[in-house]
């Protein structure tokens, strides 16, 4: 189980996008070296990187700063997502030291791609999805008959390795005091699964862990990552005691 802080980099710069509008942002540190230093004092050994940039080039663009990362942090587990819309673009990231690549789910509309990454990446696809109250929506918020356990099933037969899920309640605010997005995650299949989203304290953080499923193995921290109020070491201790509870 692990806790992963989120870092969107634009234009070399750790920001803060909105979800409802991804080009407003804020920046956040001007070099993600120095918060990443941060990181791993407080325990983390993972995160997860959005190369914004990408999103809106269609092509990886902070390739360098990633393999900076890499090479300053070695034992640093990365996943990026972003511009992945070919082997060739995969490889890229792969190249720099990226040790998962984060594959939207729009992939899906392009069966063969994801095929031939899954055969050439093996054991390095996550896959994001977004669920609503326990069903899928796949593109442009539009629902999916499909259950989530349904559809990691599916995704397990492609090779996709991991998941990263969003559930979404139709009031549209995520927080994973929900006990039914808890429910969702846990009736799940056996592929591994990381949340994204939903912790803005501890005490989430907290309702999460005591009523974790089995087979969640990370939690993905994104905004909350920057409050001030948010100790990020006393939720890596906190992490711990569950863990060793457990």
């Amino acid at each position: 189980m692990q806790l992963i802080p989120v870092l969107e980099i634009r234009h070399g710069q750790g920001v803060h996008t909105e979800p409802k509008n991804a080009f407003t942002m804020k920046v956040v540190n001007d070099d993600p070296h120095e918060i990443i230093k941060y990181w791993i004092a407080s325990g983390i050994n993972r995160i997860h990187i959005v190369d914004v940039d990408a999103i809106e080039q269609g092509e990886p663009v902070n390739v360098d700063l990633i393999d900076s990362l890499k090479s300053q942090f070695p034992s640093l587990g990365l996943q990026v997502s972003g511009g992945i819309n070919s082997v060739e673009s995969a490889f890229i990231y792969i190249d720099a030291g990226v040790d998962h690549l984060v594959l939207s789910s729009r992939v899906l509309k392009r069966e063969s791609l994801l095929v031939d990454i899954c055969i050439e990446f093996e054991n390095k696809v996550i896959m994001e999805v977004d669920t609503r109250n326990g069903m899928l929506g796949i593109t442009s918020g539009s629902a999916n008959e499909q259950t989530l356990q349904q559809f990691s099933d599916e995704l397990s037969g492609y090779g996709v390795d991991q998941l990263v899920v969003t559930d979404i309640p139709k009031s549209g605010h995520v927080n994973y005091k929900n006990i039914q997005t808890v429910d969702i995650i846990s009736s799940s299949s056996s592929l591994p699964i990381y949340v994204n989203g939903g912790i803005n304290s501890i005490d989430d953080l907290d309702f999460l862990l005591e009523n974790k499923p089995n087979n969640l193995s990370g939690i993905l921290l994104g905004k909350v990552i920057y409050n001030k109020k948010f100790n990020l070491a006393s939720a890596v201790e906190l992490l711990s005691r569950q863990q060793l509870a457990s």
